[in-house]
């Protein structure tokens, strides 16, 4: 027991991170739905949801790999590991200075002025959120989510205040929303950085090392990025054709309820992945096992918890955040809502022990299986029962995921045990062998 006690405080504070920066980024979605139109929001979410594309992708060559490499190989040289992951991150974000004032010419005009202007914003926004989070994660690698957490007070108190301020003067819009996140962002980056002290000057040869190892761990991430983009964020795309852009700042407003448990869920797994790495390194699959389980359980009942506490409480929750706004959605919907980060769970944690066993090309198939849930049960839903079938589609994609993510784990630890029992015979033989040839 004693042994877990250090896990607990740091799982304790990773929760504190996760709550103050998915509590600021759900604040201001709380009050975007609250104080302007249910267009201009769906607005928001379309572009955001977007912008989780380049998140995904961002997150499988750089943060993904990181969780992996950084408390193992890397370990002992740290700060220059840093340095070079923060060259990584600016030439990953050169791209996304040209695509995405493309994306804002052809959305604005397929959908509405309002989207153009704010995925003109999310283009000056996207390289300092996600900085931010390539930084946050960094303390994790080391196990000290302490500091990440302080950096989430200051995320909170600047964004906070510059929602309330363009509030007060009439302008908070999708478009000045982005480039609030914008100004949060870079000044708890400048914050971290101060901390974290990356080396900047670096060899070559180690950026060339750096580069070979993330790309052979990232490229399976980086394929799986398209497929859990569509299983995720499919919805906010299609639904303006059927249904307009209100039906999907409802939809937005409805995961916003969900999003207090799936962020804990994220935080926790963010810690569980190099937890799990140690296990392997010093005991195998056999000593991953007990962490495993134990993380179900607690996940697995803290969100039966929330759910049941969303249910009981529906009604305020909706007249508290929205102002009355979105509550025909209070209703069984709710049910379904609730029942998301429960399928999450098994494929977050059973996903993360794949990742520690260095099996991303695992995960990929497991995300195209839950892509093509979405694809071929989701879509058709959403054209004909709207919110309601895009929840539908999230949950069938996420217990695909998760019957998909235990088969391919317990075909892995079968076969490690396997060679691990084989390579110890033989070692005996060969032993026993020498041995004899003494005598």
């Amino acid at each position: 027991m004693k042994g877990w006690m250090p896990w607990v405080g740091k799982g304790s504070l990773a929760i504190l991170d996760q709550g103050l920066f998915a509590g600021s980024n759900f604040l201001l979605n709380v009050l975007l739905a609250r104080w302007i139109a249910p267009a201009d929001y769906g607005a928001f979410a379309l572009a955001y949801s977007v912008f989780l594309l380049l998140g995904v992708f961002h997150s499988a060559l750089l943060t993904g790999p990181m969780l992996v490499f950084g408390p193992g190989k890397y370990r002992e040289r740290f700060p220059e590991y840093i340095g070079i992951l923060l060259r990584g991150h600016f030439a990953l974000m050169l791209p996304c200075a040209v695509l995405l004032p493309v994306a804002a010419l052809l959305l604005g005009w397929l959908y509405s002025p309002a989207v153009g202007r704010a995925f003109v914003a999310l283009a000056v926004a996207a390289p300092f959120i996600l900085l931010l989070w390539l930084l946050r994660r960094a303390f994790y690698v080391r196990l000290n989510p302490g500091w990440a957490a302080a950096g989430g007070g200051v995320y909170l108190l600047i964004l906070l205040a510059g929602a309330l301020t363009l509030r007060a003067g009439g302008r908070l819009t999708p478009a000045t929303g982005f480039l609030t996140m914008a100004a949060a962002s870079l000044a708890t980056c400048l914050f971290l950085l101060v901390l974290l002290r990356p080396t900047w000057a670096v060899d070559l040869s180690a950026i060339r090392e750096v580069a070979a190892d993330h790309w052979r761990f990232g490229k399976w991430v980086a394929a799986a990025a398209g497929p859990a983009w569509v299983t995720e964020n499919i919805y906010y795309l299609v639904l303006p054709a059927w249904v307009g852009l209100a039906e999907v700042g409802a939809l937005k407003a409805l995961l916003n309820l969900a999003q207090p448990a799936m962020q804990s869920i994220s935080s926790l797994v963010l810690l569980l992945l190099p937890m799990l790495v140690h296990d392997r390194d010093r005991g195998g699959p056999p000593a991953m096992k007990r962490t495993i389980k134990l993380s179900l359980a607690l996940f697995l009942s803290g969100s039966a918890c929330y759910t049941a506490l969303l249910w009981g409480f529906r009604f305020q929750i909706f007249h508290f955040l929205y102002g009355g706004k979105y509550a025909a959605f209070s209703s069984v919907l709710l049910l379904l809502l609730g029942m998301i980060p429960l399928a999450q769970i098994v494929p977050n944690v059973l996903g993360c022990a794949l990742g520690a066993l260095e099996r991303p090309d695992l995960g990929f198939v497991c995300c195209v299986g839950g892509s093509v849930a979405a694809l071929v049960v989701g879509v058709p839903l959403a054209s004909r029962l709207g919110v309601e079938g895009a929840l539908v589609g999230l949950v069938a994609s996420n217990v695909l995921m998760g019957v998909l993510t235990f088969f391919f784990l317990e075909r892995s630890v079968r076969r490690d045990e396997y060679f691990t029992s084989k390579a110890k015979s033989e070692s005996k033989s060969v032993g026993s062998h020498e041995n004899d040839c003494t005598n």
